[in-house]
Protein backbone atom coordinates (compact mmCIF):
# COMPACT_ATOMS: atom_id res chain seq x y z
CA UNK A 1 0.00 0.00 0.00
CA UNK A 2 1.31 3.45 -0.92
CA UNK A 3 1.03 5.92 1.92
CA UNK A 4 -0.05 9.44 0.89
CA UNK A 5 2.54 11.14 3.11
CA UNK A 6 5.35 9.23 1.38
CA UNK A 7 3.74 9.86 -1.99
CA UNK A 8 3.82 13.62 -1.58
CA UNK A 9 7.39 13.50 -0.33
CA UNK A 10 8.50 11.79 -3.54
CA UNK A 11 6.21 13.61 -5.94
CA UNK A 12 6.84 17.22 -6.76
CA UNK A 13 3.67 19.13 -7.53
CA UNK A 14 5.40 22.47 -7.17
CA UNK A 15 5.28 23.12 -10.91
CA UNK A 16 1.53 22.56 -10.93
CA UNK A 17 1.02 24.58 -7.75
CA UNK A 18 2.99 27.51 -9.14
CA UNK A 19 0.76 27.60 -12.20
CA UNK A 20 -2.52 26.80 -10.47
CA UNK A 21 -2.97 26.07 -6.75
CA UNK A 22 -6.44 24.69 -7.51
CA UNK A 23 -5.06 22.13 -9.96
CA UNK A 24 -2.47 21.10 -7.36
CA UNK A 25 -5.22 20.62 -4.75
CA UNK A 26 -7.22 18.43 -7.12
CA UNK A 27 -4.17 16.39 -8.07
CA UNK A 28 -3.20 15.80 -4.44
CA UNK A 29 -6.76 14.77 -3.66
CA UNK A 30 -6.82 12.28 -6.53
CA UNK A 31 -3.45 10.75 -5.63
CA UNK A 32 -4.47 10.42 -1.98
CA UNK A 33 -7.65 8.61 -2.98
CA UNK A 34 -5.76 6.39 -5.44
CA UNK A 35 -3.44 5.28 -2.64
CA UNK A 36 -6.44 3.72 -0.88
CA UNK A 37 -8.85 2.62 -3.61
CA UNK A 38 -8.91 1.67 -7.30
CA UNK A 39 -9.00 4.54 -9.77
CA UNK A 40 -12.13 3.07 -11.36
CA UNK A 41 -14.11 3.60 -8.15
CA UNK A 42 -13.09 7.23 -7.59
CA UNK A 43 -15.63 9.89 -8.54
CA UNK A 44 -15.27 13.56 -9.38
CA UNK A 45 -17.40 14.33 -6.34
CA UNK A 46 -14.95 12.46 -4.08
CA UNK A 47 -11.98 14.29 -5.58
CA UNK A 48 -13.64 17.67 -5.17
CA UNK A 49 -14.74 16.98 -1.60
CA UNK A 50 -11.28 15.70 -0.64
CA UNK A 51 -9.71 18.83 -2.15
CA UNK A 52 -12.15 21.06 -0.27
CA UNK A 53 -13.52 22.46 -3.52
CA UNK A 54 -16.89 22.61 -5.22
CA UNK A 55 -17.64 20.05 -7.92
CA UNK A 56 -18.15 22.92 -10.37
CA UNK A 57 -14.59 24.07 -9.67
CA UNK A 58 -13.28 20.70 -10.83
CA UNK A 59 -15.03 21.09 -14.18
CA UNK A 60 -13.60 24.56 -14.62
CA UNK A 61 -10.18 22.90 -14.89
CA UNK A 62 -10.79 19.35 -16.11
CA UNK A 63 -13.41 17.46 -18.08
CA UNK A 64 -12.83 14.17 -16.27
CA UNK A 65 -10.76 12.43 -13.60
CA UNK A 66 -8.74 10.82 -16.42
CA UNK A 67 -7.77 14.25 -17.71
CA UNK A 68 -6.67 15.25 -14.21
CA UNK A 69 -4.42 12.20 -13.90
CA UNK A 70 -2.97 12.69 -17.37
CA UNK A 71 -2.14 16.29 -16.46
CA UNK A 72 0.52 15.01 -14.09
CA UNK A 73 1.72 12.40 -16.60
CA UNK A 74 2.23 15.28 -19.04
CA UNK A 75 4.23 17.17 -16.44
CA UNK A 76 6.51 14.17 -15.88
CA UNK A 77 7.12 13.94 -19.62
CA UNK A 78 7.69 17.70 -19.92
CA UNK A 79 10.51 17.37 -17.37
CA UNK A 80 12.02 14.54 -19.43
CA UNK A 81 11.65 16.47 -22.71
CA UNK A 82 13.35 19.55 -21.27
CA UNK A 83 16.09 17.30 -19.92
CA UNK A 84 16.92 15.62 -23.24
CA UNK A 85 16.15 18.42 -25.73
CA UNK A 86 19.81 19.45 -25.94
CA UNK A 87 21.01 15.85 -26.30
CA UNK A 88 18.80 15.18 -29.32
CA UNK A 89 20.57 17.89 -31.28
CA UNK A 90 24.12 16.88 -30.33
CA UNK A 91 24.49 14.08 -32.86
CA UNK A 92 22.28 12.21 -35.36
CA UNK A 93 23.65 9.01 -33.78
CA UNK A 94 21.68 9.79 -30.61
CA UNK A 95 23.25 9.81 -27.18
CA UNK A 96 22.50 6.68 -25.14
CA UNK A 97 21.98 8.97 -22.18
CA UNK A 98 18.50 9.69 -23.58
CA UNK A 99 17.36 6.18 -22.65
CA UNK A 100 19.06 6.56 -19.28
CA UNK A 101 17.13 9.77 -18.64
CA UNK A 102 13.82 8.14 -19.64
CA UNK A 103 14.04 5.35 -17.08
CA UNK A 104 15.65 7.56 -14.45
CA UNK A 105 12.68 9.93 -14.78
CA UNK A 106 10.13 7.21 -14.02
CA UNK A 107 12.39 5.85 -11.28
CA UNK A 108 12.31 9.27 -9.58
CA UNK A 109 8.51 9.14 -9.69
CA UNK A 110 8.19 5.58 -8.40
CA UNK A 111 5.08 6.03 -6.28
CA UNK A 112 3.26 7.90 -9.01
CA UNK A 113 4.37 5.28 -11.55
CA UNK A 114 2.84 2.54 -9.41
CA UNK A 115 -0.43 4.43 -9.24
CA UNK A 116 -0.83 5.14 -12.94
CA UNK A 117 0.32 1.72 -14.12
CA UNK A 118 -2.27 0.14 -11.83
CA UNK A 119 -5.06 2.54 -12.77
CA UNK A 120 -6.36 0.48 -15.71
CA UNK A 121 -5.79 3.30 -18.20
CA UNK A 122 -3.57 1.45 -20.65
CA UNK A 123 -5.25 2.73 -23.81
CA UNK A 124 -5.11 6.35 -22.68
CA UNK A 125 -1.53 6.09 -21.49
CA UNK A 126 -0.27 4.35 -24.62
CA UNK A 127 -1.80 7.13 -26.71
CA UNK A 128 0.02 9.61 -24.49
CA UNK A 129 3.27 7.72 -25.06
CA UNK A 130 2.66 7.93 -28.80
CA UNK A 131 2.34 11.70 -28.50
CA UNK A 132 5.54 11.88 -26.45
CA UNK A 133 7.53 9.76 -28.90
CA UNK A 134 6.17 11.82 -31.81
CA UNK A 135 7.32 15.00 -30.09
CA UNK A 136 10.85 13.65 -29.52
CA UNK A 137 11.07 12.34 -33.11
CA UNK A 138 9.80 15.67 -34.41
CA UNK A 139 12.60 17.40 -32.52
CA UNK A 140 15.14 14.92 -33.93
CA UNK A 141 13.93 15.47 -37.50
CA UNK A 142 14.05 19.26 -37.15
CA UNK A 143 17.42 19.37 -35.41
CA UNK A 144 19.11 17.22 -38.04
CA UNK A 145 17.11 18.47 -41.03
CA UNK A 146 15.96 15.01 -42.06
CA UNK A 147 13.55 14.91 -44.99
CA UNK A 148 10.48 12.82 -44.17
CA UNK A 149 9.16 11.39 -47.43
CA UNK A 150 7.13 8.54 -45.91
CA UNK A 151 4.93 9.91 -43.12
CA UNK A 152 3.12 6.58 -42.75
CA UNK A 153 6.39 4.78 -42.07
CA UNK A 154 7.24 7.39 -39.45
CA UNK A 155 3.86 6.71 -37.84
CA UNK A 156 4.67 3.01 -37.57
CA UNK A 157 8.02 3.87 -35.98
CA UNK A 158 6.28 6.03 -33.41
CA UNK A 159 3.84 3.21 -32.61
CA UNK A 160 6.68 0.70 -32.29
CA UNK A 161 8.78 2.84 -29.96
CA UNK A 162 5.77 3.88 -27.88
CA UNK A 163 4.60 0.29 -27.48
CA UNK A 164 8.08 -1.00 -26.65
CA UNK A 165 8.81 1.69 -24.07
CA UNK A 166 5.35 1.30 -22.52
CA UNK A 167 5.60 -2.49 -22.17
CA UNK A 168 9.10 -2.34 -20.67
CA UNK A 169 8.03 0.33 -18.19
CA UNK A 170 4.89 -1.64 -17.34
CA UNK A 171 6.84 -4.83 -16.57
CA UNK A 172 9.43 -2.86 -14.60
CA UNK A 173 6.84 -1.07 -12.46
CA UNK A 174 4.79 -4.22 -11.83
CA UNK A 175 7.99 -5.99 -10.73
CA UNK A 176 8.52 -3.15 -8.24
CA UNK A 177 11.54 -1.63 -10.01
CA UNK A 178 13.75 -4.60 -9.12
CA UNK A 179 15.72 -4.43 -12.37
CA UNK A 180 18.37 -1.66 -12.24
CA UNK A 181 17.21 1.37 -14.27
CA UNK A 182 20.61 1.86 -15.93
CA UNK A 183 20.65 -1.76 -17.17
CA UNK A 184 17.07 -1.45 -18.40
CA UNK A 185 17.94 1.76 -20.23
CA UNK A 186 20.91 0.05 -21.90
CA UNK A 187 18.68 -2.85 -22.96
CA UNK A 188 16.08 -0.51 -24.44
CA UNK A 189 18.81 1.40 -26.28
CA UNK A 190 20.38 -1.80 -27.66
CA UNK A 191 17.02 -3.04 -28.91
CA UNK A 192 15.65 0.16 -30.42
CA UNK A 193 18.56 2.44 -31.34
CA UNK A 194 20.18 0.46 -34.23
CA UNK A 195 16.93 -0.01 -36.15
CA UNK A 196 15.85 3.57 -35.54
CA UNK A 197 19.15 4.99 -36.79
CA UNK A 198 19.21 2.62 -39.76
CA UNK A 199 15.80 3.86 -40.94
CA UNK A 200 16.24 7.55 -40.11
CA UNK A 201 19.77 8.02 -41.41
CA UNK A 202 18.98 6.15 -44.64
CA UNK A 203 16.78 9.13 -45.47
CA UNK A 204 19.85 11.30 -45.76
CA UNK A 205 21.87 8.92 -47.96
Amino acid sequence: MIRPRELFMTLSVSAVAAESPTRAQLLKALLTLMADQPFSSITVQQISRHAGLARQTFYQHYRSREELLLDYVDMVFAEFYDDIAGMVGESPELNRDISQRLFAQWDRHRDFSRLIFNAGLESLLIKRFQNYIARVLGLYVRQHQIAVSDAEQLGFMIDYLAGASWMMLDRWVRNDFRYPPDKLADLFSELSRPGFLNVMLQRQS
